[in-house]
């Protein structure tokens, strides 16, 4: 059977689109992928058993240590000491594993496109280690046609090795009608990290020009960089809920009820939360940049977040949501989210695991047998 090794270390960290990526693609793979055994790497494997899971689902301890040497030991130990056929890593893949076996998922150069919005430290990090993983790796795996063109243009790689495996939206969760909101008031509802790409600042200058008391603004999302005096404004601003963190359930309330998701990024290898609010019928206010149109479609309305007129525009936008007046069809909402689930991401990466490596004989078997001779 293929012995298909996953780095999972990021299935117990932060809330991100590369976690996400992971959980959802690994188990619907594995399901579809019966003569395939899927090593899952992680620091927590027990913790990591109750996120993904499926009878050729193994779990491994990651030993904790620093980056380094995992990249340098840990990895070219575990390759041979568990018999792994290829091994699927994020960004940047162990430099002594060979090429050949490896798979490395990029879900975005941004570093390199959007090099702003990083810490020099990242940006040449990344830079240096994830060019070199996607030159050396069999199979580079990404997120949308955007990331696709990107890598393929920046690192002077073919795009027949790059492969598309795309982000899909979660179905909504059924829950006991509530309003999150006790006044009953509309909302918009901007969900994400909060970092300088994903422009709150100027989420909050569009909202400060809206009528006073028209809507509530509810943020979603863990600090993560966001610049001191930024979120001093969001805490500040009139009308504004910061929720730090939410389960799925409540988010999911969040997004079917929202007047409009504001997504105005400045960059993005796809957009999880854009698919995620039309899947539930809720009308989508996004950047036109970067990947974001791919997972918009033309079922959200757009504007750029560079254009001089991008604080009016967006008021604009956020007042016609709130009035009941944005351009929008529900139930296309609904069937471009639908063509865009998980699964067909799933069976896509079952394929190319299938048709790029094989499984291994043990090296006990590649002996051939000694012939007896008589006399």
């Amino acid at each position: 059977m293929l012995r298909i090794g996953i780095d999972a270390h990021v299935l117990t960290g932060k809330p991100q689109g590369s976690r996400t990526w992971l959980v959802n693609i690994i188990g619907r793979a594995a399901a579809r992928h019966p003569d395939a055994i899927y090593l899952v790497y992680s620091h927590d494997p027990e913790a990591c058993a109750r996120i993904v899971s499926g009878a050729n689902i193994e779990h491994k301890r990651l030993p904790r240590v620093p980056a380094s040497l995992r990249l340098l030991a840990i990895w070219p130990w575990l390759v041979f000491r568990d018999r792994l056929d290829t091994l699927l890593t994020t960004y940047i893949a162990p430099p002594l594993v060979p090429g050949s076996r490896q798979v490395v998922v990029v879900h975005d150069i941004l570093f390199e496109t959007h090099p702003e919005f990083f810490s020099w430290r990242m940006r040449w990090r990344n830079r240096v280690l994830t060019r070199l993983s996607a030159k050396r790796a069999k199979l580079v795996l990404t997120i949308s046609d955007y990331s696709r063109d990107s890598i393929a243009k920046v690192y002077g790689i073919e795009r027949e090795r790059i492969a598309e495996v795309r982000c899909g939206s979660t179905p909504p969760r059924a829950s006991a009608e509530r309003s999150p909101l006790a006044d009953g008031r509309p909302y918009l509802l901007m969900v994400g990290r909060l970092e300088p790409r994903k422009n709150l600042g100027l989420v909050l200058d569009a909202f400060a020009r809206l009528p006073e008391g028209a809507a509530r603004l509810i943020v979603v999302g863990k600090g993560d960089g966001e610049r001191p005096e930024t979120l001093d404004r969001l805490t500040r601003t009139p009308d504004a809920v910061h929720i730090a963190g939410i389960d799925d359930n409540g988010l999911s309330d969040l997004y079917a009820r929202a007047a409009a998701l504001v997504f105005p990024s400045r960059g993005e290898g796809w957009g999880i939360p854009v698919l995620d609010s039309l899947a539930r019928g809720t009308p989508v206010i996004a950047s036109s940049l970067t990947a974001i149109p791919e997972a918009g479609g033309s079922a959200a309305s757009y504007f750029d977040p560079d254009a001089p007129d991008r604080v009016e525009r967006l008021a604009e936008l956020m007042g016609a949501a709130i009035d009941g007046r944005l351009p929008f069809d529900a139930s296309a909402a609904r069937a471009h989210a639908a063509r865009h689930d998980w699964d067909g991401p799933a069976a896509t990466f079952v394929d190319l695991m299938r048709r790029n490596f094989q499984a291994r004989r043990p090296a006990r078997d590649l002996h051939a047998p000694v012939p007896h001779m008589r006399g």
